[in-house]
Order: structure tokens, then sequence, then C-alpha cells
């Protein structure tokens, strides 16, 4: 149910997109960035775990049918998502449109780099205990992921001069927040309550999780191509 045209893999070692996922994820290479590799290596980390938590993404008409589904379509979040994904792309190529000084309050791109690779490696964390089924770590994997996104955040002026600045930050403060939401549905049900599905509520974490790497990396994106010019 991962990954749309392939059949569902066996449950015995953990679902097949967590398998995949902590075979492939690395962390960033700080080092590199620092010596000047703005645009590359650095930036591989944040940029592999988006696009391989992209793999796994369903699409809508393909997710269970539950309370939380409308939440994940309709919610605000999901459509800044979307609309973000747009502006990032059309800002990185260029937009064809008058050239715009930088933004002098925008925070060195090495700092914004250090602050991503903390956020991925507890994103990396997180998936880890969703593959182990260790459950009961979900709760304090986002709240990790938390501090990580608020130390970032606190990098950037709370006003930027930057409408793509200020919507990756909304995405990032947001997606966050809403992880911590599902990753408490982990915790001990009430008594006659209904019981945890937690191969749908995997599913919610993770596109949590993306949310979260994506706007990092625009982040790092929006910084590296301000400070070059």
């Amino acid at each position: 149910m991962y990954e749309p045209g392939a059949a569902p893999g066996p449950m015995t070692h953990g679902p097949p997109v967590l398998d995949s996922l902590a075979a492939r994820l690395q962390p960033l290479n700080t080092y590199s960035a620092r010596k000047g590799s703005t645009g590359g290596t650095g930036m591989y980390g944040v940029q592999h775990l988006s696009t391989e938590m992209g793999r796994y993404m369903v699409p809508r008409g393909e997710k269970h049918g539950s309370g939380t589904d409308s939440d994940y379509d309709n919610t605000h979040t999901y459509d800044l998502s979307l609309s973000m994904g747009r502006s990032s792309e059309d800002s990185e190529e260029g937009g064809g449109g008058d050239a715009v000084e930088p933004d002098p309050t925008l925070p060195c791109t090495e700092d914004v780099i250090m602050k991503t690779e903390q956020v991925t490696k507890n994103i990396q964390e997180l998936l880890r205990a969703a593959q182990e089924f260790k459950h009961d770590s979900f709760v304090p994997c986002s709240e990790k992921i938390h501090s990580a996104v608020t130390e970032m955040a606190s990098l950037f002026p709370r006003r930027p001069a930057l409408d793509a600045v200020y919507s990756s930050l909304r995405l990032l403060a947001s997606s966050a927040s809403r992880l911590q939401v599902e990753c408490r549905k982990a915790g001990p049900s009430e008594p006659g309550g209904p019981a945890v599905d937690y191969q749908l509520l995997t599913q919610q974490v993770i596109q949590c999780a993306y949310d979260i790497a994506k706007a990092a990396k625009q982040l790092v994106t929006i910084t590296t191509r301000e400070k070059k010019q």
C-alpha cells in the first residue's frame, strides 16, 4: 500500500517503506558543505531524505478510510505544502522576473545546514523506531524533532522579507506540530477505546516527517541562493 503499483511486502520484518528508508537514508555531509560545496554534497542528506520519503507517499485515493484521512487531505498545512512546492521551484529557476536584492537578514548557509543536519538525524531516529515497532519511542522522537525544528527556525527573522522563507518556516513549524499530535496517538489506548492502527499511524508519521524534510531542504536552497548573490 505504500508504493503505487507495488504489491504489499511481508510484514514480518516491518513495512517495506521503513526497511527501504532505513537502508538508504544518510546523514548530511556538513564537512563538505563547510569546505565550499554549498549546493552539492552538503544538501544531499536532506534532499535524499526528502526524495526517498516522497517515493512512498500514498496518493489520496489509496489511503485507508478513517477519521484522520480528511485531516491530511483538507488542512491548511497540506494546501500550504502544495503551494510551497510550486513557489520554491519557480524561485529556484529564477522566475524570469526582475533581479531581487539578497536578504541581509538571512542566516549564513553553514548554520542552516548544521541545524538541518540535526533535524534529519532526528527524523532518521524516528524512522528506525518505526521499523523496529518501538511505538513507545514515537513521542520522545517527535519531541527531539520539534526541538531541532525550533532551533532551526530561530535562525531566521520573525518577519522574513522573502515570502518563500516565510512559507517554508510555516510548513516546517506546522508539520513538526502535526508530527507531535500523530506520535501521541501511539500511546496507550483508553480502556475500551478503539485499537491503534499502527500501520496507518506510521504512514501519517512518515507524511509529517516528509513535509519537515521538504521544508528544511527549501530553506537550505533559498539561503544558499541568496548568499551567493
